[in-house]
C-alpha cells in the first residue's frame, strides 16, 4: 500500500479520540434534522399561530437536504480522501456494506470537528460500496450529488424560510420551487435508472439495496412531489394561504 491508502484505513476504523467532547455520528445527524426542523415548526408557529402539516413536511425535507448538501460539498472537496477510504475499505467489507455504514454512524466525531468535510468522508466511501461511481470524480453518481448540492442550497434555504416570513410573492417562490423540485425528482430518478442499468446492485442482497440505497433516495422521489404540488398551487393562486 502507499502512504495514502494506508492513511486512509486508518481513518476509516474509528477509534477513540483524544478530543473528551464526542458524540457518534448518528447522533449528530439526528440532532441537526430534529433540531432544524423544530425551529422551522416554531417559527412557523410564531408568525401565523398554526402548525401546518404541508410546512411541516417540506420543512423537514429542505433541512434534511440541507445535511446532504454539506455532505455533497464535502463529496466535492474531499474527493480524493473518499477514494483512499473506498479502495482500503472495499476488500474488508466486500459482501457486507452494511456493516461498514455500521461502524461509519457508529464512528465517535469531536464536535470541534462536526463541520468538517473530513469527518464525514466515511458517508460516501461506504455508499461507493454500493456504487463505486462515488469514488471517481466522472461518474454521474459523484456529478449529480455535487451539482445538488451547489445548486440547491440557496433556493432549498430560500424556500424553507420563505412558507414562514413571505419575503417573496407567493407566485415567485412557487416558481423557485418548482424548479427546484423538479430539478430534485428528475435527477433521482436517472440517477436510480443509471444504477441499475449499470449493474451496481448486482452481488446485493434485495434487502441491503432496498434499505440503504431505496430508503435513502426515495424521500427524493416523495418529497419534491409534495413540493412540486404546493408549488404549483401557489403560483395558480399567488397566495401562501396553502401554508395557513
Amino acid at each position: 500500500m502507499n502512504e495514502r491508502t494506508v492513511d486512509a484505513e486508518v481513518r476509516s476504523i474509528p477509534a477513540a479520540s483524544t478530543d473528551a467532547l464526542t458524540i457518534p455520528a448518528w447522533v449528530a445527524m439526528l440532532g441537526f434534522l430534529v433540531l432544524g426542523t423544530s425551529v422551522h415548526v416554531a417559527l412557523h408557529r410564531h408568525v401565523h399561530g398554526v402548525y401546518n402539516v404541508h410546512q411541516i413536511v417540506i420543512g423537514f425535507f429542505l433541512v434534511l437536504n440541507l445535511l446532504v448538501n454539506f455532505w455533497e460539498f464535502g463529496l466535492y472537496f474531499t474527493a480524493d480522501e473518499i477514494r483512499d477510504e473506498y479502495l482500503a475499505t472495499k476488500d474488508r467489507f466486500a459482501g457486507k456494506p452494511m456493516d461498514r455504514m455500521d461502524e461509519v454512524f457508529a464512528m465517535r466525531i469531536p464536535l470541534s470537528k462536526l463541520f468538517s468535510f473530513h469527518s464525514w468522508t466515511g458517508i460516501w466511501s461506504s455508499y461507493a460500496l454500493f456504487d463505486p461511481g462515488y469514488s471517481r470524480k466522472g461518474s454521474f453518481g459523484w456529478n449529480i450529488d455535487v451539482g445538488n448540492g451547489f445548486s440547491t442550497f440557496v433556493p432549498a434555504s430560500l424556500f424553507a424560510i420563505g412558507m414562514t416570513y413571505e419575503f417573496f410573492s407567493a407566485r415567485i417562490l412557487g416558481m423557485i420551487g418548482i424548479a427546484m423540485f423538479w430539478q430534485m425528482f428528475y435527477g433521482t430518478v436517472v440517477y436510480f435508472f443509471q444504477f441499475f442499468v449499470n449493474d451496481r446492485h448486482v452481488g446485493h442482497s434485495t434487502k441491503d439495496v432496498a434499505i440503504f440505497v431505496g430508503s435513502t433516495n426515495v424521500m427524493w422521489f416523495i418529497f419534491p412531489i409534495w413540493g412540486m404540488a404546493l408549488s404549483v398551487a401557489m403560483v395558480l393562486s399567488d397566495s401562501y394561504a396553502i401554508f395557513h
